[in-house]
Order: C-alpha cells, then structure tokens, then sequence
C-alpha cells in the first residue's frame, strides 16, 4: 500500500495532463471524441493495471491507423492527430513506469537508443524545418517509451506470453476492415488493382504487419507441443492472413515473410521448409496475379513502381550531398524531396529507411542507427 500511496503524486499529475488534452477536444467529432476520451481512460487506468491498459492501447491504436492525418486539435499553431496524442500518451507512461519500476536499472540497450536520439536532437538544431523535426523527435521518442514500457511491463516469460497474445488480438479489427474491403471491393486503387489497407492509411503498412503478426504465429504453433489444441489455433489463425497479406500486393512484405520463414525452417524445422516452398511453387506456377507481380520485379518497366523508386532513391542521395554529415533535419525528408522533385513525378517520401536516415540526419545519424540494429540483433 505504502508503495503505491507513495506515487499518487505521478499518479494525479497524469489525470490533470489527460485532463488537460480532454478539454482541448469539444470541437472534434463524437466518433472521435469517444475513441479519443477511451484511449484517454486507459492511460488513467495504467497506473492501477498497466498490462491491461497497455494491451488495449496496442489494439486501439492499430485499430485507429486511418485517423492519422485527422487533427484533433491546436495547440500553439501544431496540429496533433490521434496518432500524435497517443504517442505523447505512450511518453508519459513510460516516464510514469520508469520511475515506478525503476526501470532504468539494467534497461537494455539504452546506450544506443541515447545515442540514436542525442544525435537525432542534436543535428535538429540545424533543420531546414523545426516544426517537422520536433514532431519526428516525438515520434522517435514514442518508439523508445514503447521499448521502455515493454521491458518494464513484461519482463518473464508469463508475462511476456501476455504480450504477445496482445499484439496478435490487435490483428482482429485490421483484418476484419480488410476483409470487408476485399469483400466489397474496396481498398486503396494503385492505377491496375484494388489493395488492401485494412484500418492502415497504406496497403504497404498492413502489409509489413501482417508479415510481423503471421511471424509471430507461426513461432507459436512451431514451438508449442504437438498435443496442444493451442499451437493449431494459431495456424488455423494465420491463414486468413496469409490471404489478406497477398491481397495487398506488396511485393516487398512477401519476400520478407519468404526469407523469415525460410530462415526459420533452416534453421530448426526442414519440414516445414520443404513444405512451405511446396505451396509457394505451386501457388507461383498456379496463380496468375502472384507470378505477374513477382515477375514484375525483374521486368524493370518505365510503368512499374520499382523504376520509379530508384530514380527517387537516386535524386534523393543527390539531395544529400549538400549535407552528408548531419542531414537537413529529423522528419524532413519528404519535405526536401518535394523542394526538388514535380508532384506529377508521384509522392515525395523516400520511401527507403536508411536513405530517409541519411537525407534527416546525416551519415551520423544513420551510423547511430545502425549501431542500434547490431545491439539489438
């Protein structure tokens, strides 16, 4: 008890915050508002049942993707969006957790995480654009209050198994909205097919999720033991997937989840391997739409998205030569890229990670990066 009244300081300071946010929302939407006002009611339960709260706000917020460009209110000439005020909501909690868990004590990875955000702060200060900059900072920021709130939250394995259940039930309401697109014939139109993009605002999106979510239940059904009713409702789970994944038509997303699970069987369970490569020769040489998307990775046609990435990703190394070593800015790239390139030459996004790193900031910024990735593998 003594432990708990210990903090309700933290605890009071958060309901004032959230407080704070709910009055600046009476103009928005009641659809919004109520979604708004619960995801806002979970980050007052999070001091009281964390893991709870926590889960909930995974499948709101995956949930709710689509909302991103819907700005909920001003604050000081910014706009924040639901997914802004999430991520600031995901901040404060891991705050809120380090201090009530002591969490920075043996937190793994810090030191390159510190290092990716104190060079990321640092070059900002000589951003083209300063706003674009503040918000990618926050947003970076969410993506470590995450990585804190799920070392602090699930830190064994009971807990951790929590956690992973979580992430796949946050898969429900994405699918569901997929379906109903694929069903209806609904989606996003790229100039030749209907692609699915579920509740995210792009097929690609949805795509690289789903990949992240049929991982993680194939590792289940893998792992657990043959007699258990368990492991066989994650596969019956996972191929409903496996249809929206391919109805996005991100060749991308398919050739990940190939080499995961390619890698996966190699290494541990060859029978699988060699039934997974069954299915995907027989679905290549049986399956028109497949073969012709894959096929047109190889084609290199003027019409084809592939062409037009690398002459984006091209230009855009041209742009960053003005400045190799620190960049033009965290979240500035498209921004950069639009300074140069026609909108008729299609979006401005570099599409590409560590090309976006080396435009936002620099090649300190982008050795910072990989210094995380290597820590983490």
């Amino acid at each position: 008890m003594e432990r708990k009244n210990k903090y309700w300081p933290a605890v009071l300071a958060i309901f004032v915050l959230l407080g704070f946010f709910a009055s600046l929302l009476w103009q928005a939407s009641w659809p919004l508002l109520l979604l708004t006002l619960a995801v806002l009611g979970l980050a007052c339960l999070f001091p009281f049942r964390p893991r709870l709260a926590f889960a909930a706000l995974l499948i709101i917020r995956t949930g709710a993707d689509f909302l991103t460009a819907t700005e909920l209110f001003s604050l000081g000439g910014i706009g924040v969006n639901f997914t802004s005020l999430t991520g600031i909501i995901v901040i404060l909690l891991a705050v809120f957790s380090l201090f009530r868990e002591r969490a920075w004590r043996g937190l793994p990875l810090a030191k390159p995480w510190l290092l990716f955000l104190g060079a990321s702060l640092a070059v900002s200060l000589f951003s083209i654009n300063g706003l674009l900059s503040l918000t990618e900072l926050l947003r970076w920021l969410s993506f470590f209050a995450l990585f804190v709130l799920g070392y602090s939250l699930f830190s064994d394995g009971k807990k951790s198994s929590f956690l992973i259940k979580s992430i796949i039930l946050s898969s429900v309401i994405p699918a569901l909205a997929a379906f109903w697109q694929l069903l209806n014939g609904l989606g996003i139109f790229d100039g030749e097919r209907w692609r699915l993009s579920g509740t995210f605002v792009h097929p690609n999106m949805l795509a690289f999720y789903l990949v992240f979510i049929i991982t993680l239940l194939l590792f289940l059904f893998l792992n657990l033991k043959r007699e258990s009713l368990e492991k066989y409702v994650y596969l019956l789970f996972s191929l409903p997937l496996f249809v929206l994944l391919f109805f996005t038509y991100t060749r991308g997303a398919w050739i990940c989840l190939f080499l995961v699970l390619f890698l996966i069987g190699l290494a541990r369970f060859r029978l699988f391997l060699l039934s997974f490569l069954v299915i995907v020769l027989i679905f290549y040489v049986g399956f028109l739409p497949f073969r012709e998307r894959l096929d047109s990775l190889m084609a290199f046609s003027a019409a084809d998205s592939t062409v037009w990435r690398l002459e984006l990703w091209r230009d855009s190394l041209e742009y960053a030569k003005d400045s190799w070593l620190i960049g033009h800015g965290p979240g500035t790239s498209a921004y950069l890229i639009g300074q140069h390139r026609s909108p008729l030459l299609g979006s401005s996004e570099p599409h590409n990670d560590y090309i976006k790193l080396i435009l936002e900031v620099g090649l300190l910024g982008l050795g910072a990066y990989l210094f995380l990735l290597l820590s983490l593998l």
